[in-house]
């Protein structure tokens, strides 16, 4: 998005202020700004959305229906920052509300840039700044938060462990922000009746299907808008209101306290091969059969991989010779080879329709990953919406274990 055509976070600081005091002269007051100052800021913004944002009377001055659309965002966006404040854990010399304030989008996009790039050369080129401006943000946001963010490496300067667990909590926030405009447009233009899922790698696909066959037979003027993705850039496009649900495992974030998760059932993970493997047609299968074989996992960390070191935690796992989340890469390599993987009860039905993939006869230990929903805090469904919620939560009580 053009920077120009995203508001600042003075200006919205500015609009909540003039919002809940209902008055320009009190909201100046309290902001320690001149009344011509707050009113110009409010009508650079009403012209950077192209809206009218308050109603002017003698008696005060009163949000409009666009106003308090931005209203509920722009405290979102406002309460998240103080949260990020007092969770970076650092000792500023103010309250996490006087800090938030002081906290500019350059600072944030700065931090950002440097946690992804690892040098303040890089991150000036990625976000169009100087290396001087990006470091003179660097250090007065360093500062503001009262706690080391950013040490000296072999490679350049980079975030410590608090400046990128910052990074990413205003990673989230500037999403919201840049999502602003998309608000105000969709209070004009409202949305086409449709609902659009953020579904993680490795799509629980039968589950889907059933949801939207039953949204269908309910609403049959409606779409379900799929997209799928890694987790940290669905919850972007979640706050950026891009999507309006996340379908897949819950991840529980302790960087983002801005959305809820509700569970639909427990899933169960399979060790897997093609129809036709030599294990397949075997009753019991042991960990010394698992063992001779190669297998195709994902990278370290994801739910699916800790479930195949749980398998191999008192013996030596077997070698894993491919890395990836592609589900179709995953496929076509056990439908090619004797290799091994593991996939969910959820994933696994799906293959088994398709008839290249079958389950073996092998307990995996260790509870399941939950499935569920994770959508924004607040966020108030619509008919279209609510109806596939429900729908969802239908289609799930065919899959606990």
């Amino acid at each position: 998005m053009i920077e120009s055509k995203i508001p600042s976070l003075w200006q919205l600081r500015v609009f909540e202020t003039v919002a809940r005091l209902e008055n320009v002269s009190r909201a100046s007051q309290e902001l320690f700004r001149s009344q011509p100052a707050v009113t110009s800021s409010i009508v650079r913004l009403e012209e950077l959305l192209g809206v009218t944002l308050f109603d002017r009377a003698t008696t005060g001055t009163y949000p409009t229906a666009a106003g308090l659309t931005l209203l509920a965002r722009t405290r979102r966006i406002l309460a998240a920052i103080e949260q990020a404040v007092t969770d970076a854990g650092g000792k500023p010399d103010a309250s996490p509300a006087v800090i938030a304030s002081r906290i500019t989008r350059t600072q944030m996009r700065s931090l950002i840039a440097i946690a992804e790039s690892k040098s303040f050369v890089a991150a000036a080129r990625k976000i169009g700044i100087s290396e001087a401006s990006i470091q003179r943000a660097a250090r007065h946001l360093e500062r503001n938060i009262g706690c080391r963010l950013f040490k000296h490496t072999v490679a350049g300067v980079t975030a410590t462990e608090a400046g990128a667990a910052l990074a990413k909590r205003m990673s989230l926030i500037v999403s919201q922000i840049e999502a602003v405009t998309d608000d105000i447009h969709r209070f004009e233009h409202p949305r086409e009746r449709r609902v659009a899922v953020g579904v993680l790698l490795l799509d629980p696909t039968v589950l889907l299907a059933k949801a939207i066959r039953e949204l269908n037979r309910k609403f049959n003027d409606t779409r379900v808008v799929m997209a799928s993705g890694g987790y940290d850039a669905l919850l972007q496009k979640l706050h950026a209101d891009d999507i309006d649900i996340i379908l897949g495992i819950l991840k529980h974030p302790d960087y983002d306290t801005d959305i809820v998760e509700e569970p639909l059932y427990r899933d169960k993970y399979f060790v897997v091969a093609r129809r036709n493997h030599p294990l397949a047609r075997r009753k019991a299968v042991s960990l010394e059969d698992l063992r001779r074989y190669d297998w195709i996992l994902p990278q370290r960390g994801s739910p699916r991989r800790l479930a195949f070191e749980q398998i191999f935690s008192d013996a030596s796992p077997p070698n894993a010779t491919v890395e990836t989340f592609s589900l179709s890469t995953i496929r076509l390599m056990l439908a090619e080879s004797d290799m091994l993987s593991v996939l969910s009860g959820t994933e696994l039905l799906s293959e088994e329709r398709i008839g290249l993939l079958a389950g073996l006869a092998f307990d995996v230990p260790g509870e399941g990953p939950i499935v569920g929903v994770t959508t924004r805090q607040g966020w108030e469904p619509n008919e279209i919406q609510a109806g596939f919620l429900q729908a969802l939560k239908h289609a799930s009580r065919d899959f606990e274990v």
